[in-house]
């Protein structure tokens, strides 16, 4: 019996001592070998080929190899998934999704594509109009990235929304200076120059009179009176600029990318209606004035109107006629449908302030339900502006075949204050995960 044991205790110790030897020698592989074994690995084996390269990089975490192989296999990885999610076999894509994710040292613009895809494909979507077919962004993104760095353009936090008070610190980013291509009238109200002539852009009237606002508010003794003039100056400027149905109208041509002809002057903008709401709400509050109640109930009236009656309310049929009962406050009203995601937020926002007022309560339940309406599109479509790492504009690279993603960075900013703005009326968190995961695509800069 002694001897069993004896030969029990030997047995474990060389099965030990070996197994241990085996462990020592998995991880005493050259950095030459783990490339071979990675190289082994055909592109049909790219889960097997990021277990093994996590696992060397981490060993050799300076051998460019393993960088430039992670994210080659985490591609195919992705262009995998996003074939899965094509065909409806959504659990397969999530699972290639979460792998890219949660490896350690992948390229971050490849794995916020792959949450972008995963948001959708969790939502059960093959996405619209070719989503998940639009040709990787990658190094357009890493460059959008690395200009906004170099813009200047800055962004700011919220931090609340009041309907009466500081309209998102709009007095920060607006300039308005005597230049070549602005001018003064001889009331105060900046004129822009298109086509060699100056015109009035209400959009432009309607911030610059909501800067004067939030400086009115801060203002002290003889120059809160001046700046209060200014403020009501403006909002009756809107006033006596809006035609009959309520719209306030363009005067001069404007071509939009996606149009083949100009816009004729007459031409109107959701946005031009929501800021002038934003503006009238905050003047019936400083005057009790029933003529801003009136003006705005009209303007109110054309911005729910629908685009096949001469307004500027939309919905999502542009992009998949399944999506007809989503509501959408177009900026610009174009064909094919351009959905620009500042303008319609910022409409957003103005038919909150509208629905503040309790003057007349039919309307002001309109306003509530019309801003409801209005964020459950934007909950829907908000993955669709986002390419990964970057934000775009609108979304006529969806409606037009052909048009790569519309990139502005003086807008991207703005993108992240008017989601902070409706992560502070509503307590959704969807906007603020989005302002969040937006601004940080471009913090590391």
């Amino acid at each position: 019996m002694k001897h069993l044991k004896k030969i029990i205790y030997i047995i474990c110790f060389i099965a030990v001592f070996s197994l241990k030897g085996a462990y020592v020698h998995a991880y005493e592989n050259s950095a030459d070998e783990y490339y071979k074994l990675i190289c082994e690995c055909s592109y049909s084996e790219p889960y097997k080929a990021i277990k093994i390269l996590s696992e060397a990089h981490e060993l050799y975490p300076k051998d460019e190899r393993f960088i430039q192989e992670l994210n080659n296999r985490a591609k195919v990885i992705l262009s995998w998934s996003k074939g899965s999610q094509l065909n409806g076999k959504f659990d397969g894509a999530i699972y290639g999704y979460n792998i890219i994710i949660k490896t350690n040292d992948i390229s971050q613009i490849i794995k916020d594509e792959a949450n972008v895809c995963m948001i959708l494909s969790k939502r059960g979507e093959k996405t619209i109009n070719g989503r998940i077919n639009l040709p990787q962004q990658f190094d357009s993104v890493e460059n959008y990235q690395n200009e906004y760095a170099k813009s200047g353009y800055e962004y700011q936090r919220i931090g609340c929304y009041n309907t009466f008070g500081n309209y998102l610190y709009i007095e920060n980013v607006s300039s308005y200076s005597t230049e070549n291509d602005i001018l003064f009238d001889g009331m105060g109200f900046p004129m822009l120059k298109y086509s060699g002539k100056f015109y009035y852009n209400p959009i432009t009237i309607e911030q610059y009179t909501l800067s004067s606002y939030n400086r009115y508010l801060n203002a002290q003794d003889e120059n809160k009176v001046y700046l209060k003039n200014q403020f009501l100056n403006g909002a009756n400027w809107i006033i006596n600029n809006i035609d009959e149905d309520g719209a306030l109208r363009y005067e001069f041509n404007y071509k939009h990318y996606l149009c083949d002809e100009e816009f004729k002057p007459g031409w109107v903008s959701a946005m031009a209606q929501g800021q002038a709401l934003s503006v009238l709400s905050r003047a019936y509050h400083l005057t009790g004035d029933k003529k801003y109640i009136n003006a705005g109930n009209n303007i109110f009236k054309f911005l729910t109107t629908n685009i096949s009656n001469g307004g500027v309310m939309d919905n999502l049929g542009g992009l998949d006629e399944s999506l007809k009962d989503y509501i959408f406050f177009q900026l610009y009203v174009t064909k094919p449908q351009s959905y620009t995601l500042n303008g319609h937020m910022y409409t957003l926002i103005g038919i909150y302030d509208w629905s503040n007022l309790d003057a007349n309560k039919e309307v002001q339940e309109k306003a509530k339900f019309y801003f409801e309406q209005g964020l459950k599109t934007l909950k829907y479509i908000l993955p669709y502006y986002d390419i990964g790492g970057f934000v775009t504009y609108d979304l006529g690279y969806l409606t037009k075949p052909g048009i790569k993603p519309t990139v502005n960075l003086s807008y991207y900013g703005c993108h992240i204050t008017l989601l902070d703005a409706l992560y502070e009326i509503t307590k959704d968190k969807t906007f603020g995960d989005y302002a969040y995961l937006w601004n940080h695509y471009v913090e590391k800069y």
